[in-house]
């Protein structure tokens, strides 16, 4: 419990957020949260988790002790959240800012939550329409400057303090336990890749293709596994399923990716910016170095010529993934520290940080 300052002890939390664990599209920031949630209850806190209502979802229901309630689409649940917000004036509030926030900036019971500044993702997605929610994004952030500041990378937290975050820290994803056994598979015999993640601009999917295309030049038995589904699925694969060596699987299970990864020789990451680079650790995990573009987030979780490398296009990606398919010693060594940069991580140590981060603040 916390003493909420007017005399009244706060025994609940509200999580604000997009987008709820049975969404469609949720990812690793609702996995995330979903972490923060199971550590604020284990603090002895009820959890009510406010999102939208994506088709077939109810409006309300109990997941793992967690409440969720579902108002509105993507965009109106900011407004029907920001309503529900301001009665719980005796609870803690995470509002996680994802481009647009809850506009709980105001409130001294409010914590923000930002894995990553959207910045060049409108203009990838909107190309110019994009520059101006780019600036907007920016200024409704600084709105949230006093308030405390939960991130999951160094690059984000410079994100927060250039832009005038006086208390921003840092507290890193987990990773899944029944996922470290995974590199005790051996690799394909051939040249193995793999793209992992949502099939859509800003993740550079078409990049990786052409990537293994450049790659298979040298390397003639090559082949690349693109997994995920999204809005560049059906012109992806139009425009490159007919080729021999090219494999897009679609969606998979977590067990059925993992077994993909294992068998990878290299995970190629080539976003235009991450909040930390999740699926990184995944395939570390598994023993599989990432090749990554040097952006935000992935130059926070690819530890570079180490576990992994950081390159600044395709091209480069190509030439890296070639050199260290040569080099098998080299290529041995970036596995084996791959793998123990991955056991640092973990759900249960990252809970562990939630908790000590909210008793410090007053939580008991």
């Amino acid at each position: 419990m916390v003493d909420s300052g007017r005399g009244k002890i706060v025994k609940k939390a509200l999580i604000l957020n997009r987008r709820c664990m049975k969404h469609p599209e949720r990812g690793g920031a609702e996995i995330y949260t979903m972490e923060l949630a199971k550590a604020l209850i284990g603090l002895g806190l009820e959890v009510d988790w406010f999102s939208s209502r994506p088709s077939g979802l109810a409006g309300e229901e109990v997941i793992e002790g967690v409440r969720f309630i579902r108002r509105g689409n993507e965009l109106t649940t900011h407004f029907y959240g920001f309503l529900y917000a301001l009665k719980q004036k005796d609870s803690i509030i995470i509002d996680e800012f994802n481009g647009l926030g809850f506009f709980t900036f105001f409130m001294k019971n409010s914590f923000v939550l930002i894995h990553q500044l959207y910045d060049e993702f409108w203009t990838a997605e909107l190309g110019v329409i994009g520059y101006p929610l780019r600036f907007l994004e920016r200024l409704l952030l600084r709105f949230y400057r006093k308030r405390p500041a939960l991130t999951v990378s160094a690059s984000t937290q410079k994100d927060l303090i250039d832009l005038g975050f006086k208390d921003a820290t840092i507290i890193f994803n987990g990773l899944e336990d029944d996922t470290r056994t995974a590199h005790a598979r051996d690799k394909d015999k051939s040249l193995a890749l793999t793209y992992l993640g949502r099939l859509k601009k800003t993740k550079n999917p078409e990049d990786a293709i052409k990537a293994f295309l450049r790659v298979r030049e040298i390397v003639g038995d090559a082949r690349i596994w693109i997994i995920g589904d999204g809005p560049l699925y059906k012109l992806l694969k139009h425009k490159y399923g007919n080729i021999e060596y090219i494999h897009f699987l679609g969606y998979l299970s977590k067990d059925e990716r993992t077994e993909y990864l294992m068998r990878s020789h290299f995970l190629l990451v080539p976003s235009i910016r991450e909040g930390w680079g999740q699926v990184v650790i995944q395939a570390n995990a598994a023993g599989t170095p990432a090749i990554g573009y040097d952006v935000h987030g992935l130059r926070d979780s690819i530890q570079n010529n180490e576990t992994g490398i950081l390159v600044r296009d395709y091209q480069e990606m190509a030439s890296e993934i070639v050199e260290l398919w040569r080099n098998e010693d080299c290529y041995k060594e970036m596995c084996r520290k791959a793998i123990l940069w991955a056991e640092g991580f973990s759900w249960e140590k990252t809970r562990k940080s939630f908790d000590a981060y909210f008793r410090a603040r007053g939580i008991v």
